[in-house]
């Protein structure tokens, strides 16, 4: 298993550069300590730098980071303070701390994200990020690999042929502007060409959809948040957003090819099968703040949750949801 003491060996130096540039990956978390040592590890293939951003772990994600920051070219950590979903700060506070260490150019990805291994290769990205003029994004296929690590969703469904920006070339003027969820990888406001760099040779793997019970979790937290955050927006609203991430109508699947995978060999299948529960425990938390009848209107019954008066221990003590925002402080990591 991936953890805080399998940062074995050292990562590939990344390939020579054009004179000035810097890719630095920005990477937002929270209680991701199952993957974020994968997740590190494979973007130091392609970037110069990593910049973290941790939201109040409670897990030992931040740990993980730290003990393999040297390793892993982690130039920079941020904490949060206190707990509250605010995404364009984070995404702001992590674009302000690349520009602190010298990127010119960003590569924006999540822990349960990475690139296809054989994007490495050569520097075959590498080469098509230091390409990109200020303003510039570089966008990729966003590969759903679909219960299990083995396969990938290819069928009718939004979840096929989505291409989207995950990279941008900083312009020095652009800033992250959205609700406090679902911000857009790369700010809205720049202006230069979008590359493609389409189809299914090469792109980005996410692995949210490997655990389905993992996702049906995930997928009513999310429901369950905008409802507190906002409890005037219809409840129907709400499923409507995120009935995708559900539908399987009409599924159709196809094998990982080897290639996107081959060139880590410190990828644990284990790990992203795991079954996570911090977010299970923090709905938990709100049926019993708020009472179950609350959320009734929301798409979240098919997941069994525990009954009323259970005593639950799913991550310790149940989290609870701070009605004021945090601040958050940076850390260098050494």
């Amino acid at each position: 298993m991936i953890g805080s003491h399998h940062f074995t060996g050292r990562s590939r130096a990344p390939a020579a550069h054009k004179r000035g540039a810097k890719i630095v990956a920005l990477v937002p978390a929270r209680n991701e300590g199952a993957k974020i040592a994968f997740c590190l590890r494979a973007l130091a293939q392609v970037a110069d730098a990593i910049v973290y951003l941790d939201d109040c772990s409670d897990d030992d994600t931040p740990a993980i980071v730290e003990s393999g920051a040297a390793q892993c070219r982690v130039a920079r950590i941020i904490r949060n303070a206190h707990w509250h979903r605010d995404e364009p700060r984070d995404r702001n506070a992590l674009l302000e701390a690349g520009r602190a260490v010298g990127g010119t150019h960003f590569i924006v990805i999540d822990a349960d994200e990475a690139f296809t291994a054989n994007c490495v290769e050569g520097g075959f990205l590498r080469d098509r990020i230091l390409a990109l003029q200020p303003g510039d994004r570089l966008a990729l296929t966003w590969i759903q690999l679909w219960r299990s690590t083995a396969h990938y969703r290819f069928d009718q469904s939004v979840w096929t042929f989505d291409c989207r920006p995950f990279v941008f070339c900083d312009d020095g003027r652009c800033a992250y502007a959205s609700a406090f969820i679902h911000t857009p990888r790369v700010p809205l406001s720049l202006r230069g060409r979008v590359r493609k760099l389409g189809g299914y040779s090469h792109g980005v793997m996410h692995f949210q959809f490997v655990n389905w019970r993992n996702l049906l979790v995930k997928q009513a937290w999310y429901r369950c948040l905008e409802h507190v955050r906002d409890p005037q927006v219809p409840a129907a609203e709400i499923n409507a957003r995120y009935a995708p991430s559900k539908d399987e109508t009409a599924l159709g699947v196809r094998p990982v090819p080897a290639e996107w995978l081959a060139g880590y060999p410190f990828f644990d299948r284990e790990v992203m099968d795991a079954r996570e529960t911090w977010r299970e425990a923090q709905v938990l938390g709100w049926f019993g703040q708020h009472g179950r009848a609350f959320f009734r209107d929301l798409d979240i019954w098919d997941i069994e949750w525990p009954p009323e008066r259970a005593v639950i221990r799913l991550a310790g003590e149940l989290p609870q949801l701070p009605m004021e925002p945090g601040h958050a402080r940076d850390d260098v990591a050494t």
